[in-house]
């Protein structure tokens, strides 16, 4: 995704309203009194998922006692930019806020116990990923190519800084078949060297760990600063921001680094396992 993207500036002017509103006191009933929202909208503006108008704005930083300044006039352009009309995201509704927050990223931070994540996978891949056995009907073609979108964004030579720790079992998960697992573990070697991405396997060996059982992403903004942990399941996404949960996400991932296989180790186990993929298929 583009970094000026509408939904990248709608996730943005959100979290600057949101610390102003926070910094100003001010509750969010008044706001709905005020602009005449109903209750829930301010909460929706916030995250990111509707825009404001250029009226609404003046009156937010009226109301948050904001003099004019640098920020103010950033804060308006980016709202006028989240009012362009945006290029719907090929992901279920409750994805579109993550990929919003992708996009914008400074740093994305990614723990995953058997999938390949969406920045490292490869067409066929992905494919096979979005390929509904329970409703052939469904087209995969749309999402795959905004996944290629996505990742070449994101492992451009500008792009943000990439950490993925991968479970084992993604080397043996048989995504796609055999030949396809192997392109994709050749991708991952070649994503590896790239100077913004750092790929580490944590081995079966490894035991228990701070993160058994749960798979997360870490996703770090610098406008505004921000970082949010996103979880994702079958129907539907958890986001947090608060403290507690982020900085709590961050030791365990810090931690699972220090456990998991250094770079030149996972090399080697890439190289092991696309070896014996290739003799499997010959």
């Amino acid at each position: 995704m583009n970094n000026s993207w509408p939904a990248v500036r709608r996730v943005q002017v959100g979290l600057i309203l949101r610390n102003l509103r926070r910094e100003s006191g001010v509750k969010p009933k008044e706001i709905a009194e005020r602009l005449d929202w109903y209750p829930s909208k301010l909460t929706k503006v916030e995250r990111g998922d509707l825009t404001v108008s250029a009226a609404e704005v003046d009156v937010l930083l009226g109301m948050f006692g904001v003099t004019e300044s640098e920020d103010t006039t950033r804060l308006r352009a980016l709202a006028k930019e989240a009012r362009r009309r945006d290029q719907p995201a090929r992901v279920p509704d409750w994805a579109s806020t993550y990929v919003a927050l992708e996009g914008a990223a400074a740093e994305l931070k990614v723990y995953d116990t058997e999938l390949i994540p969406t920045v490292l996978q490869t067409e066929d891949y992905a494919r096979a990923v979005l390929s509904n056995p329970l409703d052939e009907t469904v087209d995969p073609e749309p999402a795959v190519a905004e996944r290629k979108s996505r990742s070449a964004r994101l492992l451009a030579a500008d792009g943000p800084t990439v950490w993925v720790v991968l479970g084992e079992a993604v080397l043996h998960r048989l995504v796609g078949g055999s030949a396809v697992l192997r392109e994709q573990l050749q991708h991952l070697r070649k994503s590896a060297a790239k100077s913004n991405v750092t790929v580490q396997i944590l081995p079966f060996s490894t035991g228990e760990h701070v993160a058994l059982g749960s798979s997360f992403r870490l996703i770090t903004l610098d406008e505004p600063p921000a970082t949010f942990v996103y979880s994702e399941g079958l129907t539907g996404a958890e986001y947090m921001d608060k403290p507690v949960h982020t900085e709590a996400h961050a030791k365990a991932f810090d931690n699972l680094r220090m456990v998991a296989a250094s770079d030149r180790q996972t090399a080697r186990m890439l190289d092991q396992r696309v070896k014996e993929l290739k003799q499997a298929t010959e």
